[in-house]
C-alpha cells in the first residue's frame, strides 16, 4: 500500500513538473514575440507614412497630368487618393502620442483594418491596369497587414493571441490513422451510393406507376 501511494506521488510531481515546463516556455515564448511585436510599430508606421504620401501624391498627380495610355479612371485615382490619405493618417498616428485616444489599440486596429480593405477593393478594381497600379495595390496590402500586427503586437488586441490558441487547439486534435481514413471513407461512399440507388428505384417506381394510371381509359 504505500509503495503504491509513494509511486503516485512520483507520477503527480512528475506530471506537475511537465506542466511548470510547458507554462514556463509558453510565457517565454509570449515574452520574447512581447518584445520584438512591441519594436515593430515604429517601422510599420515610418513605412506607413511614406507609402500613404507617395500614393496620395502620386494619384493627385495622376489627376492633373495623366500618363499617357493610363486606364485608370478618375474615380479610382480619387479613391487612391483617399487610401494614401488614411494611411498616412494612421502612421502619424501610430508614430505619436495623442492624449484624446482612450483606447489607443482599438483605434490604430480599426484604421489598419480599414486600409487593409481599401487596399484590397482598390487591388481588385485596378488588377489589369498596369503594372505600377497592381504593385502599388500589393504593397498597400502588405503594408496594412505589416502594420496590422505591429499594434496588435504593441497593444495586444489579441490577433496574434488568438491564432496561437487556435493552433494550441488544433494540435491537441486527434487525427484519424490511415486505415481509419480508408474505412470511413469507403462507409461514406456505400452510403451514398445506396442511397442514391434507393432515390433511383423510388423515382423509377413512382414514374412507371403515374405513367400507368395515367393511360387507363375510363369510360
Amino acid at each position: 500500500m504505500a509503495q503504491i501511494d509513494s509511486k503516485l506521488q512520483k507520477d503527480a510531481k512528475g506530471q506537475e513538473k511537465k506542466i511548470a515546463k510547458i507554462d514556463t516556455h509558453g510565457a517565454h515564448k509570449k515574452t520574447l514575440w512581447s518584445l520584438v511585436a512591441k519594436k515593430l510599430l515604429l517601422p510599420a508606421s515610418i513605412l506607413f507614412v511614406l507609402a500613404g504620401l507617395f500614393l496620395a501624391a502620386y494619384s493627385a498627380l495622376q489627376i492633373v497630368n495623366p500618363t499617357e495610355g493610363s486606364t485608370m479612371t478618375t474615380g479610382l485615382k480619387i479613391a487612391s487618393i483617399v487610401l494614401g490619405a488614411l494611411i498616412a493618417t494612421s502612421g502619424v498616428l501610430g508614430l505619436f502620442k495623442f492624449g484624446f485616444f482612450k483606447n489607443k489599440g482599438k483605434t490604430l486596429m480599426t484604421l489598419g483594418a480599414l486600409a487593409l480593405v481599401f487596399s484590397i477593393i482598390i487591388l481588385t478594381a485596378t488588377a489589369k491596369m498596369g503594372a505600377i497600379a497592381l504593385g502599388s495595390g500589393i504593397i498597400a496590402v502588405v503594408l496594412s497587414l505589416f502594420y496590422i500586427l505591429a499594434v496588435d503586437g504593441k497593444y495586444d488586441t489579441g490577433i496574434i493571441r488568438f491564432f496561437r490558441e487556435m493552433l494550441g487547439e488544433v494540435k491537441k486534435l486527434t487525427w484519424l490513422s490511415g486505415k481509419e481514413l480508408f474505412s470511413h471513407t469507403l462507409a461514406v461512399v456505400v452510403f451514398v451510393l445506396a442511397m442514391a440507388a434507393l432515390i433511383y428505384l423510388l423515382d423509377l417506381t413512382f414514374s412507371s406507376g403515374f405513367g400507368a394510371l395515367s393511360s387507363i381509359n375510363i369510360g
